[in-house]
């Protein structure tokens, strides 16, 4: 699930990916490498839906997110505006915001939450 989420709304217990330095996750992602995903062969795991996958072709860095805050603590400390556009996508551990800025770079991002893996595409 994808939206348009302004900060200004309802931005309580959402966490929100934020980079110290955009430009290190955007190292981060090069130095990783984006080739072609390689697919097991065999059954795929319970809940995985092939109609979600995309690999891109090598064409955007995917963005491996490892770390995030809580978005109300970023918005008092004052590292990102209340009017900052971010997507929202739906995760185990809750909902997540992601900077629409970082995501037009990498148009994908995953990670891992409440012990499952998540992806979101832009």
């Amino acid at each position: 699930m994808r939206r348009r989420l302004s900060l200004g709304h309802s931005a309580s217990g959402l966490l929100l990916v934020v980079g110290v330095l955009v430009a290190a996750c955007t190292i981060s992602a090069f130095a990783q490498g984006n080739a072609p995903a390689q697919l097991p062969n065999g059954p795929a795991k319970p809940g995985f839906d092939i109609a979600r996958f995309s690999s891109n072709g090598g064409l955007f860095k995917t963005f491996y997110v490892e770390q995030t805050e809580p978005l109300q603590k970023v918005l008092k400390d004052g590292r990102i505006a209340e009017d900052t556009p971010v997507l929202v996508t739906a995760t185990a551990a809750g909902n997540l915001a992601l900077l629409t800025d970082q995501m037009v770079f990498h148009h994908l991002a995953e990670g891992r939450a409440g012990g499952k893996d998540w992806m979101a595409a832009f």
